[in-house]
C-alpha cells in the first residue's frame, strides 16, 4: 500500500508539473502571437480563423489560461489528499472536502469547457457549408449534432472523473463517520 502511494504523489507532483508546463506554454504562444503576430494557436483544440479580430483571440486564450490555473489548483488539491493518504489520515473530513471540492470543480470545468468548445464549434463551423446544393436545415442540423457530439466526447471523460472523486468523497466522508462513532465507543 505504501509503495502504490508514493506511486500515486509522483503521478500526482507530475501532473501538477505538466499542467504548468503548458499554462506556461499557454502564456507564451499568446505573448509570442502579441510580439510576432504569425499564426494564432489553437483554443479548445479549435483552430480560431485568420480573420477574427485579436481581441476575441486573447479573450479565448486568457479564459483557456484561467482555465489551465483552476486545473493546476485542483490538481494541488488532490494531491494534498493523497499526501494525506500516505500519512495514514485516510478518513477525515478534510480529506472528503477536499475531494468533493475537486469532483465539483472538475464538473465546473467540464461544463465550462463543453459551453465553450460547442458555441465556439458551431460559430466556426457554422461558417462552412457542407455543400452549396444541399438543404441549409439539413446542413445546419448536421454541423450541430456533429459539434455537440465532438464537445461532448471531448469532456466526458472529465465527467466520468468527476463523479468517481465524488463516490471517492461520500465514501472517505461516511469512513469518517464510521471512525468517530467507533472513537466513541468504550
Amino acid at each position: 500500500m505504501k509503495s502504490t502511494l508514493n506511486i500515486l504523489k509522483v503521478f500526482c507532483t507530475l501532473l501538477v508539473i505538466s499542467v504548468g508546463v503548458k499554462l506556461f506554454e499557454i502564456f507564451y504562444k499568446i505573448v509570442h502571437y502579441t510580439i510576432y503576430g504569425e499564426s494564432k494557436t489553437k483554443i479548445f483544440k479549435l483552430t480560431i480563423p485568420e480573420n477574427w479580430s485579436d481581441e476575441y483571440y486573447y479573450f479565448l486564450s486568457l479564459i483557456a489560461l484561467v482555465l489551465m490555473g483552476y486545473v493546476m489548483f485542483l490538481l494541488v488539491e488532490f494531491r494534498k489528499v493523497i499526501f494525506n493518504f500516505s500519512k495514514n489520515s485516510v478518513f477525515t473530513k478534510e480529506n472528503s472536502d477536499r475531494l468533493r471540492k475537486v469532483g465539483k470543480g472538475l464538473i465546473i470545468y467540464g461544463i465550462i469547457v463543453l459551453c465553450f468548445t460547442t458555441v465556439l464549434g458551431l460559430i466556426i463551423e457554422g461558417g462552412s457549408t457542407l455543400s452549396s446544393g444541399s438543404d441549409p436545415a439539413y446542413s445546419s442540423g448536421y454541423i450541430f449534432g456533429y459539434t455537440v457530439g465532438a464537445s461532448i466526447n471531448k469532456v466526458l471523460p472529465i465527467f466520468v472523473i468527476a463523479l468517481f472523486v465524488q463516490f471517492i468523497s461520500f465514501i472517505v466522508g461516511k469512513g469518517n463517520v464510521l471512525k468517530e462513532e467507533n472513537d466513541l465507543t468504550i
